[in-house]
């Protein structure tokens, strides 16, 4: 009963024939917010991080803890009980899973099947890699390698700076920005530039901090509570992240309270507080600001496959759906973080440099296998290279990437995979 219960929460957004609901556009890497780079990521089989938080266009995100010697994945929803799964054979990417669940994964890209119903999902942020800070007077924003940020503004007339959170991601809608979703519904939109500097719309210019900053004020949050073996557990509505709730503080209250409207041992219940973080994974309450009972975090901003470190496969060429028999002849596009992209055509492979600035994506296409390629594979070929050379623009929706002319001639639409 309880695994029936864990599964509803991770595909509860999954209908027959519509796991993959396109959305709206998102992130891509760039070298001011890259992905884990060549040096720190782990090898083709290994997932992309140690922790890694995962989000599912059309599903519920959760986050997965990797153990060190890399044989058992520990999977969290939010407030759900834990699912622990061991590595499982695989001939390409990383695999987990028991009698009832599996994760299995290439790169950033990975997809988890419960009872049968399966859900594609990318990893959020940058696996593996430190916090980064951005400052301008008055304004320091942290983006942390799980896809969440921090945000401290200095407010005119105030002795108390102005303390956000919430989900950050690069959106690759022709060119590229950063896009931060925190509390209340605000968002904030910045322009990568050269240096690894940050535009934001108003003109100002944020430039990387040489140490992270983390922000460790007092914040207002909200979000999903429920006592536990070991203690409790909050998570936080706008990060998407579950956190332990340290003892001492408030917590001796929020417990109380929880137990006193909980109408079962595994109720979560949406509560208001005010705390501080401690360390990555937990946060003090200082005090409970107020219990809701039928209260509920919104539903999360809709986010994308990743640009770069993403394998993707051709779906369309020029508006025609492409067919084939066996899937490892479908024509495939990776970019890395350096500038570099390698692709097959189903035949052969090459490979070249791309640029992605806020005047578009350019593939410019280097050395190529000479295998011979018997029809159709011959004639496919051709136009995969011809479009991809005609490429100016690029739009991505959930796990689907358009790549258009200039023109705006859809040329090649693709999908992330998962497996």
């Amino acid at each position: 009963m309880m695994k029936g219960l864990v599964t509803l929460a991770l595909l509860s957004a999954v209908a027959a024939g519509a796991a993959m609901a396109q959305t709206t556009t998102a992130p891509p890497p760039s070298p001011a917010l890259s992905a884990p780079s060549a040096a720190t990521r782990g090898p083709e089989g290994q997932p992309p991080g140690p922790d890694v938080r995962y989000v599912c266009p059309g599903g519920s995100d959760f986050s997965a803890a990797f153990s060190q010697d890399g044989e058992f994945a520990t999977l969290t929803v939010p407030g759900q009980p834990e699912i622990e799964l061991t590595r499982q054979r695989s001939g390409s990417g990383f695999a987990y899973g028991d009698s009832y669940y599996e994760l299995r994964g290439r790169g950033r890209e990975a997809t988890l099947t419960a009872a049968g119903r399966s859900i594609r999902c990318h990893a959020a942020g940058r696996p593996g890699e430190p916090p980064r800070t951005f400052a301008a007077p008055g304004l320091t924003v942290t983006m942390f390698p799980d896809g969440t940020f921090r945000l401290r503004q200095q407010r005119n007339g105030s002795d108390e700076p102005l303390v956000d959170l919430g989900q950050w991601s690069q959106e690759v809608d022709g060119g590229v920005r950063l896009v931060l979703r925190g509390g209340g519904g605000s968002r904030r939109a910045f322009r990568q530039a050269d240096g690894g500097r940050l535009i934001a719309d108003n003109g100002t210019e944020l430039l990387p901090a040489a140490t992270a900053d983390k922000i460790d004020g007092r914040f207002q949050l909200e979000g999903l509570y429920r006592d536990a073996q070991d203690g409790g557990l909050f998570a936080e509505c706008f990060t998407g992240r579950t956190f332990a709730v340290a003892a001492g503080g408030a917590e001796p209250d929020l417990e109380r309270a929880w137990v006193n409207a909980a109408p079962s041992r595994d109720a979560q219940l949406f509560f208001q507080v005010v705390g501080r973080f401690a360390g990555d994974n937990e946060i003090e309450v200082e005090r409970v600001v107020a219990l809701k009972p039928n209260g509920t975090c919104p539903p999360p901003p809709p986010r994308s496959a990743a640009l770069r470190g993403t394998e993707w496969r051709a779906l369309e060429m020029d508006g025609q759906r492409l067919a084939f028999d066996d899937w490892r002849r479908r024509p495939t596009l990776t970019l890395d973080d350096d500038g570099k992209f390698t692709a097959s055509t189903g035949c052969n492979r090459l490979g070249g440099d791309y640029a992605l600035d806020p005047n578009g994506l350019r593939f410019v296409a280097g050395p190529a296998t000479l295998a011979a390629c018997p029809p159709p594979a011959d004639a496919i070929e051709r136009r995969f290279i011809d479009a991809l050379g005609a490429v100016k623009s690029a739009q991505i929706a959930a796990t689907t990437l358009d790549l258009k002319d200039a023109g705006g001639k859809l040329r090649l639409r693709l999908e992330a995979r998962g497996r």
